[in-house]
Parts: structure tokens; sequence; C-alpha cells
């Protein structure tokens, strides 16, 4: 009976959520939705490890739905890579889950808490179904599961802002949406298949063409912009800034990740990377990607608000991601999901301390934070190490990401990518300076209120682990460089 039940973990990743969201709403009881949500996040996580331990090190589960064989029904497909990303992003909605039971920041009724729950589940039953599944349409329609959650988690945020940052959102997330399923129609239309499987193959036998690589084109476009690839990036610094603080920290480990994960897949798994790369991809990913990690943290050191600064800051930390992918190697695919993994946590870390610090001092403004730091210790040194993460120091996750970020490029002949590479870093070293000097030497412009919740411990609870992750796998790289490589050979057959 077990294995029977085992055989249906791939599905089980998808229904769970959108059943618990569905009981969530006929409940309606606030207290019901939290605990629903912490249980789920749990038996999520508890199935995307589940799944690992059946793939590891080289297996490949493919799950048909209806009975259906693929490639005329629709298949979950998990891999190594599916469940690197699984856990990734299913870890970080644990810990956002839990930082949320303490917050008190969002513009709903005391009603309406069931339903925002309910969007949160069902926003992560599309990322995970745009994870697992190996149909192409699937991959659109789990997209728009996820997107239109979304939608309705950063509107309920306290500042008015936050329903025009939501509409924003919504209107540029419905172009790329069009442009993924334009080329989706596009990729239907030349092979008469939407199993991912049977595109790559009906598309390495017939060759690039027009047709593939205007849906190559328009993949990339629209994915770019569910990613916040620059320029494409305008949405997320308003969504980030004006969410929810618990939202913020769920979409920051896991929205851009799965969008990063499907160019990722559809680049090199897909079109394979010699048709990927028969017209300039490279070319424009890297060139996207030294904008996004010069110009985002030159934004960022003269953003006034907090959270938009480290908003900021995921545009320029994603670019790394970007230009991984854009060097077309398997060492490329590592070094992008090394980062991916590294960046989530850190980032988590460095929201859950934002958001603690906003409510207890009532601003976000960075200047009304002066010395701050005296008053809120481990927030601030927890600002001040996912900083240095961020700017990628010895000792933290950030440098294991850019070193191996680093040896890829020269692997691929590049080197000189390694010069934006390390200007970036620079330049975000003057932004997490800038923060360093306010929050630690500077004089509060105004009195700052002092507030205590009364569930401070789920606040801190969840900031402590994650930062103990962060910590560990700072010092402890092997475990994610060596997934990150199996992962990669998933993908490109080789990891080289």
């Amino acid at each position: 009976m077990i294995s029977s039940a085992l055989k249906h973990l791939p599905v089980l990743q998808v229904v769970v959520p959108l059943l618990v969201a569905a009981l969530c709403v006929l409940a309606g009881s606030r207290f019901l939705a939290r605990t629903a949500l912490i249980l789920t996040a749990l038996v999520m996580l508890s199935i995307s490890l589940m799944l690992a331990g059946q793939v590891y090190p080289d297996g490949v589960i493919s799950y048909a739905l209806g009975g259906w064989p693929p490639p005329w029904g629709i298949e979950y497909r998990i891999d190594m890579l599916t469940v690197f990303v699984l856990i990734t992003i299913n870890l970080v909605n644990l810990a956002a889950a839990v930082f949320a039971l303490g917050r008190n920041d969002d513009n709903l009724g005391r009603g309406a808490h069931a339903a925002f729950y309910a969007a949160w589940l069902l926003c992560m039953a599309g990322l995970n179904g745009m994870v697992v599944t190996n149909d192409a349409f699937n991959v659109f329609v789990f997209l728009e599961i996820s997107s239109l959650a979304t939608y309705v988690l950063i509107g309920c945020g306290r500042d008015p802002r936050a329903l025009l940052a939501s509409y924003r959102y919504l209107v540029m997330g419905a172009v790329g949406a069009t442009f993924i399923l334009l080329s989706i129609g596009l990729l239907y239309m030349h092979t008469g298949t939407l199993n991912l499987t049977d595109l790559a193959q009906r598309i390495d036998a017939r060759g690039a063409n027009r047709t593939v690589i205007m849906a190559l084109a328009f993949l990339i476009i629209g994915l770019g912009i569910k990613c916040a690839m620059m320029p494409l990036h305008d949405w997320l610094p308003n969504a980030y800034s004006f969410a929810p603080n618990s939202v913020t920290v769920l979409l920051s480990g896991t929205a851009t990740k799965v969008a990063l994960y499907v160019l990722l897949r559809f680049v090199h798994d897909l079109f394979g990377v010699d048709h990927a790369l028969s017209v300039p991809v490279d070319i424009v990913l890297v060139a996207c990607a030294i904008s996004g990690m010069l110009v985002a943290p030159l934004i960022a050191l003269r953003e006034s608000n907090l959270k938009r600064m480290f908003a900021w800051s995921s545009v320029a930390q994603i670019s790394y991601i970007i230009l991984a992918i854009g060097l077309g190697t398997g060492a490329g695919v590592a070094a992008a999901l090394v980062h991916l993994f590294n960046h989530s946590i850190i980032k988590v870390a460095v929201f859950m301390a934002v958001g603690i610090l906003i409510a207890r001092t009532g601003t976000a403004r960075i200047r009304h934070l002066g010395s701050v730091a005296h008053t809120h210790r481990f927030a601030c040194y927890t600002l001040l190490f996912g900083g240095l993460g961020l700017i990628g120091l010895p000792g933290t996750p950030g440098f294991v990401s850019k070193w191996v970020l680093v040896s890829a490029v020269v692997e691929r002949g590049w080197w000189w990518l390694a010069i934006p590479v390390l200007a970036g870093s620079l330049a975000s070293a003057a932004y997490v300076w800038r923060i360093v000097e306010i929050l630690w030497a500077k004089p509060a412009d105004i009195p700052l209120q002092q507030t205590r919740s009364p569930l401070a411990f789920v606040e801190w609870f969840p900031l402590v682990v994650v930062m103990g992750l962060v910590l560990w796998f700072g010092l402890h790289a092997s475990l994610v460089t060596g997934w990150a490589g199996l992962a990669a050979a998933a993908l490109t057959g080789n990891g080289s």
C-alpha cells in the first residue's frame, strides 16, 4: 500500500494545495486557514524530499495522468533538476508560511483571511505544477494559476499603492503570458505535440526554422517578464515593496525562481543548446544580464525605501542567473542552480528581517532607521550578513555562487565576463555599506515607535532557522554544488 501511494507523489505535489485551498474558503476560519497553510507547506516539502529520494542520483519518474501514456496524455516528469527546484521553493514556502503567522501587515477584514491563505496555496499549486509538468500547455495553465493568485496576494498590502503595484504586474503578466501562449501555439503548429520530451525530439529531427526561432523569441520575452529580467523587470520593485511582508518573503524565493527554471528547461531541454544558439540567444541573455548586474545596484543605492532597495537587489541577483543560463554549458546550468538556491535563502532571510524592522519601527524609510541596530540587533545583523552574501564575500553562500559562476565563465572561454560580475559585486557593496552606516552610526531623523507582536516567537523562529541555513550552506557548499551538478547532468546529458 505504501509503494502504491508513493507512485502518486508527483500529482500530490499539485493536488494537495489545490484541495486545501478550497477547504480554506469553505471553512472561512482564519485560525483553520493558517493551520492548514502550515501543515500543507510541511507536506509539500516532505513530498519534494521523498521525490528526491526516488530519483537520486540520476533516476526519472514519469507519471501519466488518467492512464493515458505520453505523448498522448498529460505527463508529470521528475528528475534531479525538478526536485532541486521543488525543494527550494517548498522550503521557502514553509519558512514564509510560518513567518506569516506573526504578521498583520495586510489590508484585509477578519473574514477575508481564509481567502488570502487560499490564494497563497493556489499560488504554490501553480508554481509546483509548472515545475513537475512535462506538458507545454500545462506550463501555461499553471503559470496563470500562480499569477492570478499572486496578483491577489500583492494587492492585499496595507499601503494603497499595493493595488496599483498589483495592477501593473497584472498588465505586464498578461503581456508575458500572451507571448508564452503564442510560443506554445507556434510549437504545436510546427510539431503537432505538446509533450516537452516529444517536442524536443521533433524539433531536433526537423532542425531550427523560422517558426521555431519565433517561438523561442516569444518564449524568452514572456519568461523574461515573469522572472524580472532587465529590461522587462518593471513590475518587481513595486510588487515587492508594497506587498505584505510575508508575501514579499514568499515571492522573492519562489515566483521568479520558477520562471527561471522554465526558461532553463526550455532553452536547454526543449530547443536544445545547438538550436537555441543558432540565433543569438546567448548574446541577448548575456547583454540583459550585464545591464541588470551593473544598473540595478546603482538604482538600489539611490532608493530611500528599505524594501524597495532590496527589491532592486533581486533584479541584480536574478541577472547573475540569467548570465549563467546564457553561457549555454553544463557548468553554466550548475552555476545558475547554485545561485538560484543560495539567493533564495539569502533573500528570504533579508526580507524577513526587513519585515520585522518595519513592524517594530513603523517605517521603511532608510534615513528614519538611524542607529536602529542598537535596539534591533538580530534583524540588523541578519541584514548585514545577508548583504555580505549579496556582495559575495567568502564564508557566505553568495561567494560560492559567484565562484562557481566565474569558473563557468572562464571554462566557456568568456573570461571577460568576470569583469561585470566583479563590478556588480562592488556596486552591491556600495548600497550594503550605506545600510550599515545608517543602521549602526547615524542618528534617526524621527522618533521611532517600539512595538512587539504577541506572536514574536513565530516571527523570529523562521528567521533563525533560515539564517542557520544561510550560515551552514556558506561553510558547507558541497551539498548544493554537488546536487546542482547532478541536476545539470540530468538536463544537459553530461553536466559539462
